[in-house]
């Protein structure tokens, strides 16, 4: 595969990240973006979910999972996502990402019902069409570092590999969230040089629309936050690193630097002791399916 037209410093770093190299920053990064795909998992009984997938498909589900990192989607949804209600799913799961070494890592945390299939090396703006359509396509926390002017072929290169009968799922932040704002202040900052900024959930949202109608589009928001001791400044610091794929930066320095350091300040809760990071996310469903959300988040 060829790299993206429109390659950026953000991509790139991006990638730097998804290594070997960058382990120890997405260990520190996902002691509290964990809970980013925990809380999706609790979202809707995906267990009933994969049901009505089922009698549309057949029983054995091909899924693509589109820029899957390491896994944290499945791995939730296996520990919390209640596919129990489901003991005859059997999921096809294939993976695609510009980052061999996240595919191998999201591979290995594969298990029943899930079953490693295809291998995508490549961007979302890349993908090929595949010969048979994936009655579900998703992409969690995955679309960020995709240039903007680049966002619409993504999703339409997304879109072409769904079968349009099936379930697409996008779980992006909000520009509410401190993933954007922070990187957004970021930018502001002599260390962001040519790196462009991150795409907002609502920016898809606005794409889908013209794509869909109301039956076929269902989205909603949540609201929550991550959590960690003041003292655990390595932590901290590591995962703010992660959040803007910039290692260059220290902890100290970050706070030393407007328009960061008001805004870090602004998340140190010192009568508790804890950084406070707070986010919305925005849960967008669509495709023919998507019309069986409402009564999905009733079960």
């Amino acid at each position: 595969m060829t790299e993206p037209a429109n390659q950026s410093s953000t991509f790139e770093r991006s990638c730097q990240h998804w290594s070997v190299e960058g382990q120890a920053g997405m260990d520190a990064f996902y002691r509290l973006a964990a809970v980013d795909y925990q809380l999706l998992a609790k979202q809707l009984p995906w267990g009933q979910v994969f049901t009505q997938i089922q009698n549309r498909f057949g029983e054995t589900v091909r899924l693509l999972d589109v820029a899957c990192g390491s896994g944290q989607f499945p791995t939730a949804l296996l520990e919390e996502g209640g596919l129990e209600a489901c003991p005859t799913l059997k999921v096809q799961y294939s993976l695609l990402d510009p980052s061999q070494f996240s595919i191998d890592v999201a591979g290995q945390k594969l298990r029943a019902p899930f079953q490693p299939a295809e291998q995508w090396l490549c961007t979302a703006q890349e993908l090929p069409t595949p010969t048979v359509p994936y009655p579900v396509v998703w992409a969690t926390h995955a679309l960020y570092c995709v240039p903007p002017d680049e966002l619409e072929l993504a999703l339409d290169r997304m879109l072409v590999a769904m079968d349009p009968q099936g379930l697409g799922f996008i779980a992006h932040a909000s520009q509410a969230a401190h993933y954007l704002k922070f990187h957004d202040l970021y930018l502001q900052t002599e260390w962001a040089g040519d790196s462009l900024p991150y795409c907002k959930g609502e920016q898809i949202i606005e794409l889908l629309k013209a794509r869909f109608d109301d039956s076929q589009l269902n989205y909603w928001a949540i609201d929550y936050e991550g959590t960690v001791g003041l003292d655990e400044r390595d932590t901290v610091e590591l995962y703010l690193q992660r959040c803007l794929f910039d290692d260059s930066i220290s902890l100290e320095q970050m706070l030393e630097t407007q328009p960061l350091r008001s805004y870090l300040h602004s998340c140190m809760d010192e009568s508790s002791g804890v950084w406070r990071f707070t986010q919305k996310t925005w849960l967008i469903f669509y495709g023919e399916l998507a019309q069986h959300v409402p009564e999905w988040r009733s079960l």
